[in-house]
């Protein structure tokens, strides 16, 4: 038995249902249209996901999407930059960049594509190793002082301060900064004898000053001053007393002095003047001690004893034949305490200035001795003359031709 309600609902359908059939719509069976459902979009991305270093790049996503398929992209981070198209139907790809993160976290963003996702992962920067140079690493400077500078090198990320260790150098500019910059400082005046270092440090780097002390202020003194040795060679040796800072340098005039160790030095030291044997004149040298005071140096005086000579004979005539001769030779030192008790001090030679004439005594000698000597026959009409020297005299020998 139906009741009334669904018999009212079985006649209204029947009503639509022959107005349907006369305009050839269907029928109240239920039926789907020939036509179908719109399709479903099935979009996918590969990679899903990709990873970058803090400096960044550049990378591509392949969509994948049946034809005719719409899709946009769209990202909400500012350092995720599409640089492709932002639309597609179908299949595609999508390019992107990925900027430096100037941060030391990491992070992540999302490219969205035609409701899909593709995970961005980008790693922070690592952690800045700060290393200074500085240019140069040190300065000398004179007593008077003044202003200087220096330069200091590290990346732009690392932070540096200059302090100075002495109260004598002020940083006068950049004591603080970062990265690659000027330092700028002064020295005071020295007005001490004695030279100075400190040092001004930057992070993990010294940099050093030296200044000279004011040598005006210095004082000399040279101990002894005059020396007089004997004959024979030997050595001297003076003291020089002044300042630890304190410069000076030595020359000698005379090529018979010789200097042994350096020239020129610092503060005090000893002096040592070598010399050679001298057996002829008195002679007299000078070692020039000089320094940068109001007095400028000091002179040694070398005054070397030498020996005075004297011949018995100054000459002799021989005939064409030849003969032997002997003449006495005498000496004596000036100053005559060098020559000892028996004055026996001076050495000497007799040289032959010709082949025609020999000398026949046992050479060098010493004090007071003969000299033999024999002349040789001469075979030419022509006379010849010769001599024999011993040191600063001259014994003529004149022979007659045959």
């Amino acid at each position: 038995m139906q009741v009334p309600g669904m018999m009212r609902a079985a006649r209204l359908c029947q009503i639509v249902l022959a107005v349907a059939v006369a305009i050839g719509l269907g029928s109240c069976s239920g039926d789907e249209s020939p036509s179908g459902p719109t399709p479903v979009c099935s979009i996918a991305l590969a990679p899903a996901d990709s990873a970058f270093p803090s400096e960044g790049g550049t990378a591509s996503v392949a969509v994948t999407a049946a034809n005719g398929c719409p899709w946009a992209v769209s990202t909400a981070v500012d350092w995720i930059v599409v640089t492709s198209a932002n639309s597609g139907t179908g299949n595609g790809a999508v390019s992107y960049t990925v900027r430096t993160n100037p941060d030391p976290q990491s992070r992540n963003g999302l490219l969205s594509i035609g409701g899909r996702n593709h995970t961005v992962t980008q790693g922070g920067r690592p952690p800045v190793v700060c290393t200074y140079e500085l240019s140069p690493v040190s300065a000398a400077v004179d007593n008077e002082g003044g202003a200087q500078s220096f330069i200091v090198t590290t990346s732009a990320e690392c932070a540096w301060s200059a302090r100075s260790d002495a109260s004598w150098i002020s940083v006068t500019a950049g004591g603080t900064g970062s990265g690659t910059a000027t330092v700028s400082y002064s020295v005071a005046p020295n007005n001490d004898v004695a030279d100075r270092t400190a040092t001004i440090t930057v992070a993990d780097r010294k940099f050093t000053v030296t200044q000279t002390g004011e040598v005006a202020a210095c004082r000399y003194s040279v101990t002894p001053v005059q020396f007089s040795p004997c004959m024979p060679a030997g050595s001297l040796v003076a003291n020089v007393t002044t300042e630890a800072s304190c410069p000076w340098t030595a020359t000698v005039d005379s090529s018979w002095i010789g200097l042994v160790g350096g020239r020129s030095g610092r503060g005090s030291t000893t002096i040592t003047i070598a010399y050679g044997d001298n057996y002829d004149a008195p002679r007299h040298g000078i070692v020039m001690l000089r320094w940068p005071t109001a007095a400028a140096g000091q002179n040694i005086h070398v005054m070397q004893a030498g020996c005075v000579y004297a011949v018995s004979r100054a000459s002799f005539n021989f005939a064409s034949t030849g003969s032997s001769g002997t003449f006495d030779v005498i000496q004596q030192s000036d100053p005559v305490t060098c020559g000892g008790a028996t004055q026996d001090q001076c050495v000497w030679t007799a040289q032959s200035t010709v082949v025609w004439i020999t000398v026949t005594s046992s050479m060098p000698r010493r004090g007071d001795n003969p000299v033999a000597f024999i002349v040789a026959a001469n075979d030419t009409p022509a006379a010849r003359t010769g001599s024999i020297i011993v040191r600063d005299k001259v014994v003529t020998i004149v022979q007659a031709g045959r």
